[in-house]
């Protein structure tokens, strides 16, 4: 089965994509070193290095060498709907969907898969979630959309996204069940892939932080480390590199346990420069402080990995046990990226942070797939047809 990634990054939806049994033919990114990777990762693929709109149909096609076209998937940069930062009304990456759709209009996939920031779910009211399922339904396009919880499909982090899945077959849309849950709940589901289960083979630092290469820890000791380890046969551990703290930060941090943040610590043993964070009125810090400086706990998923992960004043992203930030693999892995990804180029921050979990991937294109084999089966026809009769 055919597809193509539109805003590829460095090729996780792709990864995904390839592990429920698509072939990704063509990716396209502005960015150079996201693009680096992507291509790296995916050899046989077309790799774009290209502003969307000057993209079209055409040389997307020839990529497809005149097969059909079964699945087209992205993520159109979403920074100005992120409830991260500012959300901006006039940024123009919020219209770089249209491109999307222009392709998915021009192209005719059977399906296409559109992933963003939940930021998009509430702003203007669902006005602007309403002008994308619109304007795909005026292609011809079914749509339904779903947030989704990566942490459900056995990644190691509770990471919210939206996700737009249409077709012009006329099959039920649907989104995959969720395979985990947290402890105690449904029946059924595996528990969530917690912090520790996903890292706790990789070395500690010991204040090193920038050695090149490391030995793994252990063996695979999880399910998880088992899945992040297949295909890597070296005993070494690559991108295992972290930031140190200044005295000033670690001043903070030694005061955070596992699973907390600054909130946690008492304010009276807060360094002075935290008193313009407190609230006027009760002398406590402001609750959007709840993340800055945490410690993510090994006996729970993570929290958001952002591009921001090796600052750890901008989020939870200090270590369980050392202080320092996580490490560039850690977050890959984190992520769901097996330790045999090939990163190029530099930006890892961004790159890892940016990136679509692989393991979501994998669950909405098995998916997707399911549905695809269902229409075969039933020749059903496609809605353009429907239309006409």
């Amino acid at each position: 089965m055919t597809c193509i990634d539109l805003f590829c990054g460095a090729g996780g939806l792709s990864d995904g994509l390839a592990q429920a049994g698509f072939r990704s033919v063509a990716g396209v990114d502005l960015d150079p070193h996201a693009i680096s990777s992507y291509a790296a990762n995916h050899t046989d693929a077309l790799a774009l290095q290209r502003d969307i709109e000057t993209v079209t149909a055409d040389e997307l096609s020839d990529a497809l060498g005149g097969r059909d076209l079964d699945l087209i998937a992205g993520g159109p940069s979403c920074q100005g709907f992120s409830t991260i930062g500012k959300r901006i009304e006039d940024d123009p990456r919020n219209v770089l969907f249209r491109h999307f759709a222009r392709l998915v209009r021009e192209l005719r996939p059977k399906f296409f898969l559109m992933e963003n920031v939940k930021g998009l779910l509430t702003y203007r009211k669902g006005y602007f979630r309403q002008v994308i399922s619109e304007s795909f339904r005026e292609a011809g396009y079914e749509v339904v959309a779903r947030v989704v919880c990566a942490a459900d499909y056995g990644v190691p982090q509770l990471r919210n996204r939206i996700v737009f899945i249409g077709t012009r077959l006329d099959v039920p849309l649907s989104f995959p069940e969720p395979t985990h849950g947290p402890p105690g709940t449904l029946l059924g589901l595996k528990p969530y892939v917690t912090v520790g289960e996903a890292i706790g083979d990789l070395p500690l630092m010991n204040g090193v932080f920038n050695q090149s290469r490391w030995e793994y820890a252990s063996p695979p000791k999880s399910g998880f480390q088992r899945y992040a380890r297949a295909g890597s046969r070296s005993k070494y551990v690559t991108l295992h590199r972290a930031n140190g703290l200044s005295d000033a930060a670690r001043e903070v941090v030694k005061l955070v346990k596992e699973g907390q943040g600054l909130r946690s610590v008492p304010v009276d043993l807060l360094p002075a420069r935290f008193k313009r964070m407190r609230r006027i009125s009760t002398g406590e810090l402001r609750k959007d402080c709840t993340t800055l400086y945490h410690r993510i706990a090994r006996n729970a998923p993570a929290y958001t990995i952002t591009c921001y992960f090796r600052n750890v004043a901008s989020g939870p992203f200090v270590h369980p046990i050392e202080d320092r930030s996580l490490s560039y693999r850690e977050a890959a892995r984190l992520m769901s990226f097996r330790d045999s990804y090939d990163f190029h180029g530099s930006m890892l921050t961004r790159q890892i942070g940016n990136a679509v979990p692989p393991l979501l991937a994998k669950a909405l294109g098995t998916h997707i797939r399911q549905l695809l084999k269902h229409a075969s089966r039933t020749g059903v026809p496609d809605y353009e047809t429907v239309g006409a009769t």
